[in-house]
């Protein structure tokens, strides 16, 4: 029978390390699983080492045409390649295509599959289909928080976190009592649950400073979408000091704010990490962009799936340790956890 966590320790089997780092990593775990409510606790996570059988796992995330999902593609293929199981990798083409992400999980419960790892499009609406599958193959999370219901596990952190970690640098340089900034804030698809609990803690770590968020632009994360979200809130609002938002945005703002001549009047931050966030960091383009370490949680997900197959001690709901990337870290952190190689390009399948 599959063991569960006990909140104070993990035990776990000793590994050799991988292309994503070590294969130990400190980690946050959640009791019980799925809330976010409780503060996590901090543990010590120790990938396996391989496999017992070739397993084959199904993959299916909401798209892979941003580089985030292909630092989490990296890891989920990174880690069935070292263990020896199979995956098969399916995208659905963006948020706004839940019909096709239900088609997709209903076919890997038909095909033989042994799990189906889901990067979820929407928050509650999978879930019926979730709990239907559930009934023959186990559902876990990967990365997005989607309703409890019919998942055995979830490899994910807390977006409410991820939001408060992009509102930290303006809470902390634009107290109450100083000097107003306006703030154009496109955190990325309203239907997106990731979206709604990035925006609550956001909005949480602003409240009550200097921070007047003057517009809210919501669209898929496709480059095209998001440069047009950025171009308009300039033209609605062209005395801004700061854009802020997801990654993709804030790719197509340092493009569009120097095209502008507006690099000195208007700062960018962004709510989660990617090559270019990392590039802007580093040349001071960028004040911060947080990481949640998207490359482990593939490995994570994947590791968590083998391990309820298997029997072996499970971490229900478990995730990387978010933190800042700025200008004080941006040359030691590990960033094999949160990208690609620069010469990685999407996997869809591992055999």
């Amino acid at each position: 029978m599959r063991k569960s966590i006990a909140l104070a320790s993990l035990v776990l089997l000793a590994t050799s390390g991988t292309a994503v780092g070590s294969g130990t990593w400190e980690v946050d775990v959640w009791t019980p699983p799925y809330e976010f409510e409780a503060a996590p606790s901090r543990t010590t996570y120790t990938s396996i080492d391989k496999a017992s059988k070739k397993w084959k796992l199904c993959v299916v995330f909401p798209h892979l045409k941003d580089p985030y999902w292909v630092a989490t593609n990296f890891g989920v293929v990174d880690h069935a390649r070292r263990i020896g199981v199979a995956v098969d990798v399916f995208e659905s083409g963006g948020y706004p295509n839940l019909d096709q992400q239900i088609k997709q999980v209903q076919d890997c419960a038909a095909g033989d599959y042994d799990a189906i790892l889901l990067g979820t499009v929407s928050y509650d609406k999978m879930t019926p289909t979730v709990r239907e599958v559930s009934k023959t193959i186990p559902v876990f999370a990967t990365v997005n928080q989607i309703m409890s219901d019919g998942i055995s596990g979830m490899a994910a952190v807390d977006w409410i976190d991820m939001g408060r970690s992009a509102g930290r640098y303006l809470r902390d340089n634009h107290p109450a009592g100083s000097d107003p900034v306006k703030v154009a804030w496109i955190p990325g698809p309203e239907t997106a649950g990731w979206v709604k609990f990035t925006d609550e803690g956001f909005r949480e770590m602003v409240d009550g400073t200097a921070v007047e968020i003057v517009t809210v632009k919501y669209g898929d994360t496709g480059k095209d979408i998001q440069q047009s979200l950025v171009e308009d809130a300039l033209d609605e609002f062209p005395d801004l000091d700061y854009i802020a938002g997801n990654a993709v945005a804030i790719e197509a703002a340092m493009s569009v704010v120097r095209k502008r001549k507006l690099k000195d009047q208007v700062k960018l931050i962004a709510d989660y990490f990617t090559p270019a966030m990392y590039r802007g960091v580093r040349r001071g383009l960028i004040a911060s962009a947080p990481t949640d370490s998207a490359a482990l949680q593939g490995v994570l997900s994947v590791d968590q799936a083998v391990r309820y197959l298997e029997g072996r001690v499970v971490a229900n709901h478990v995730g990387p340790v978010i933190f800042n990337v700025d200008a004080s870290n941006v040359k030691d952190f590990p960033i094999n956890e949160s990208l690609a190689p620069s010469d990685f390009t999407p996997i869809f399948s591992v055999q």
